[in-house]
């Protein structure tokens, strides 16, 4: 199992707006293409409170290019790439990959 996180830095006082417009996103595209359990974070302690990461839970990185594939196809998806733009500084945003390890001891 892998994790994809999309990274980001909203604008100087737009983090709240941004977070309106991933929600939005969320019901309107994100479940469209299977993302169900869809977690973001945003900044607090010790990080700035404008950096902001979703992250998805994928079985492979096929699945990933393929929710992108599906994400073109989706309507409302245009749009909201356009409401991002003006909340989202350019040149910040960058996809990274994880993966997941299973650290529950095996049984000898």
């Amino acid at each position: 199992m892998y994790v994809a996180r999309w990274q980001f830095t909203a604008r100087f006082g737009r983090r709240d707006e941004c977070l309106r417009v991933l929600r939005k996103w969320y019901v309107d595209v994100a479940q469209r293409v299977g993302w169900r359990s869809l977690r973001v974070l945003s900044g607090s302690i010790g990080g700035p409170e404008s950096q902001i990461e979703l992250e998805v839970q994928i079985d492979n990185v096929d699945d990933l290019e393929a929710a992108w594939r599906d994400m073109a196809a989706v309507p409302y998806h245009a749009e909201y790439q356009k409401q991002l733009a003006e909340v989202i500084v350019d040149g910040t945003e960058r996809w990274t990959i994880h993966r997941v390890a299973d650290l529950t001891p095996s049984e000898s």
